[in-house]
């Protein structure tokens, strides 16, 4: 038979959890977990933390400190996911308030619930896959971190890297406006902007490149033919400005045909 009573506590320093079970013990204001000796420590196991104050199990820490392999996206606007039979990460890549760009979302394998929202930390991730369509796009097979001085996912190598020169290859069609997936970092210097025509525009279509809201700032109209297979380079020491932006290509003339790549290197100098 099960006694209940309302009881507050002990005035001994330990509590022993059944007749040769292990003890939770006082230890000068630290609660430690001991055998029934009180000679070792002994194991506390319990779920996965939920709350910023909630204690960790060893699988979670071991999870969250190594690189993670996210395989989706997630939009902050929408309902938590429920959880499935496999273990897997979510980056967040529109805000909502549901969660938020910089989080991540762990769905614990354990098909009940929902996934869970980890909060934004200095952590690195690695794409299985591209993530277009939210508010921020990510490359596929790619490493990032999370600057939390800047609030963003940086490419592994790329905008960190001061004085390195890094490289944008977009592959373009016959469409009016198309964007990089990367996005040039602020205050960056473009050194060359290449446009490499394969499949000769139509007649009468020209090409632009550059961000948007200055949409000729690498290569204008008059720096390639558009209707001519062939590579135009325009080398140059052009600022980007104060933001990060894509790269935009801008086909006018509504062409039937054209393809090619818009290849545009640029670098954060050293001073």
């Amino acid at each position: 038979m099960s006694l209940w009573s309302k009881v507050r506590g002990t005035i001994e320093s330990v509590f022993q959890l059944g007749l040769a079970g292990p003890q939770l013990k006082n230890n000068s204001g630290v609660i430690e977990a001991r055998n029934v000796n009180d000679s070792a420590f002994v194991i506390v196991r319990g779920n996965s933390p939920v709350a910023d104050n909630d204690l960790t199990t060893k699988q979670y820490v071991d999870t969250m400190t190594t690189r993670t392999v996210v395989s989706a996206q997630f939009d902050g606007n929408n309902a938590l996911p429920a959880n499935t039979a496999t273990e897997h990460f979510y980056v967040v890549t529109t805000s909502g308030p549901n969660a938020t760009i910089g989080q991540l979302l762990w769905d614990d394998g354990s098909s009940a619930g929902t996934a869970t929202v980890l909060a934004a930390a200095a952590r690195i991730i690695i794409t299985t896959a591209a993530f277009t369509g939210g508010t921020i796009s990510l490359l596929a097979d790619s490493m990032y971190f999370w600057d939390v001085g800047s609030s963003k996912w940086l490419i592994v190598g790329g905008a960190t890297l001061s004085g390195a020169n890094r490289t944008i290859k977009l592959a373009i069609t016959n469409a009016a406006t198309q964007d990089s997936a990367t996005t040039i970092p602020a205050n960056a210097t473009v050194l060359s902007c290449t446009l490499d025509i394969q499949t000769p525009y139509s007649g009468g279509a020209t090409v632009s490149v550059g961000p948007a809201g200055s949409v000729a700032l690498l290569q204008a109209t008059t720096d390639n033919l558009a209707t001519t297979a062939g590579s135009y380079e325009v080398v140059q020491d052009t600022p980007w400005g104060a933001s990060d932006l894509a790269v935009r290509v801008t086909v006018a003339g509504a062409p039937a045909a054209g393809a090619g790549y818009c290849i545009v290197t640029y670098t954060q100098p050293n001073v």
